[in-house]
């Protein structure tokens, strides 16, 4: 028989629990992330250029907004990531505190949820997506997170709020990147870099620097060991604009001389491409890189890819303005924007797989996981099934890239050849055999017979959706 002590010790447990209260909603954030990120919704959405542009208007027609970064419903989201900082700066599993609108509450999302809504330890907790949940926190905080399950998010739960004031839990450079009135920014992106990068690993990343050329190799390697962090700033008023900020225990002079040349590796490695801050200009300050400029529409939420917000924003988004509508109605909005976000994300990518050399495979996955994590209640069908081929043929084209990325680099390997052809959304491409030498054109010639089947395939479902609602797609 189980001993008494056991009931006693659980009611006790949940009674801590239910009395967790998060100082700010910073405090929860886990102590081990070395990424963050803050959107502060509400007060983009108030801005003239949001009010001139009708920002607030046009996110009722998509689940991924353009400009506005996430759909209205949130005053607030903070985001915090332990990123792989070795290779293509990756997130395992994303950490999201939401500070909701006073009127939005976990029951007004039930029909886009893909659970009910349960009580755990006093809290409500709720499915969406494929894989995430959403709890919450009784403070005026959500939390979820992305790749996790149910028992992570009760885990993170029950290890209570910090109760340390202004994010005293994170490190250094994470905290003063969200609580410094430098970083007053709506929109504030911070990566902890320090202790991160050996001199071995700095002297392999300069190796084939052609920039190096006119540099104390000694002195760069030095400067570059002592990085503590990049914080990047978006601002909306009348216009677009951005900072960017990167921090050293040293004076990074010794790289002056060829100042752009490493700041367009730096940025190249975090996803930012050089066109969206082609204009900005670049300084030494202190111990600091600086630079800032305006930024092109759609180019600051492109800044965002490496902490991105949590797809509960677009269950938010889904559940709004619903409540009044005949069921063929709900079907046609859904549908709408459905095929409005997929638009939206084929534009974005294409701009990205024509910008980002070398990081397609990463970017191909990326958006592959969006396509999966858009609402699906009420959608056609036809729209549902589309989606999922071309995030299928995401994922078979950035497997292609890292293929014959990894064949094409293999001395051993130049010799063999290599099958490659077929798609996942039914355009045929004649399957032929290739050596590794021409690595890299296979992998542009898989890219391009799968883009040309998702643009007819596009074309095709547009057209059908039309004729079925009457409402142009």
């Amino acid at each position: 028989m189980r001993p008494r002590l056991f009931v006693p010790a659980i009611c006790l447990i949940g009674g801590l629990v239910n009395f967790v209260k998060a100082a700010d909603p910073i405090a929860w954030l886990p102590s081990e992330i070395n990424a963050v990120a803050r959107i502060n919704v509400a007060e983009i959405y108030g801005t003239p250029l949001a009010k001139k542009e009708d920002w607030l208007k046009k996110s009722k027609t998509s689940f991924v907004q353009q400009e506005g970064f996430v759909p209205p419903g949130t005053q607030q989201i903070l985001m915090g990531a332990e990123l792989d900082l070795t290779e293509d700066l990756t997130a395992n599993r994303t950490y999201s505190v939401l500070v909701p609108d006073s009127n939005l509450t976990l029951e007004k999302l039930s029909l886009v949820l893909s659970s009910p809504i349960e009580t755990v330890s006093g809290k409500k907790l709720a499915q969406y997506g494929n894989d995430s949940y959403v709890l919450d926190a009784g403070d005026g905080s959500w939390l979820t997170m992305s790749s996790g399950n149910r028992q992570s998010i009760l885990r993170w739960f029950r290890s209570g709020a910090s109760i340390k004031p202004d994010g005293l839990q994170l490190s250094p450079y994470l905290r003063t990147a969200l609580t410094s009135k430098e970083n007053s920014a709506p929109v504030i992106l911070a990566v902890d870099l320090q202790d991160n990068f050996t001199a071995a690993k700095i002297d392999a990343y300069l190796k084939d620097k052609v920039w190096l050329s006119s540099l104390s190799i000694d002195n760069v390697t030095k400067t570059l060991e002592s990085i503590q962090g990049i914080t990047i700033g978006i601002s909306v008023d009348a216009e677009r604009t951005g900072f960017a900020r990167l921090d050293f225990e040293r004076d990074p002079v010794p790289l002056k001389p060829a100042l752009e040349k490493f700041i367009d590796d730096v940025i190249q490695r975090i996803g930012i491409s050089s066109e969206d801050i082609l204009e900005w200009k670049w300084s030494i300050k202190g111990h600091q890189i600086v630079g800032s400029g305006p930024l092109l529409p759609g180019a600051a939420r492109r800044l965002l890819a490496v902490l991105e917000p949590p797809s509960i924003t677009q269950a938010i988004s889904a559940s709004s303005s619903t409540e009044k509508m005949s069921p063929e109605e709900l079907k046609a909005t859904a549908s709408h924007k459905y095929c409005k976000s997929l638009q939206i994300l084929l534009d974005d990518l294409r701009l990205r797989l024509r910008r980002d050399k070398g990081e397609e495979a990463k970017n191909l996955v990326r958006y592959a996981r969006k396509i999966d994590d858009f609402p699906k209640l009420n959608v056609d069908s036809q729209l549902l099934d589309f989606g999922f081929k071309v995030s299928s043929s995401f994922r078979y084209q950035g497997q292609s890239q890292k293929v014959y990325s990894m064949q094409a680099g293999s001395a051993a390997a130049r010799d063999s050849t290599y099958y490659y052809g077929g798609n996942a959304v039914g355009y045929s491409a004649a399957a032929s055999y290739i050596t590794l030498d021409d690595g890299k054109k296979a992998g542009k010639s898989v890219i391009f017979s799968e883009w040309k089947g998702i643009e007819d395939g596009l074309a095709a479902v547009r057209r059908a959706m039309t004729e079925k609602y009457k409402i142009e797609f």
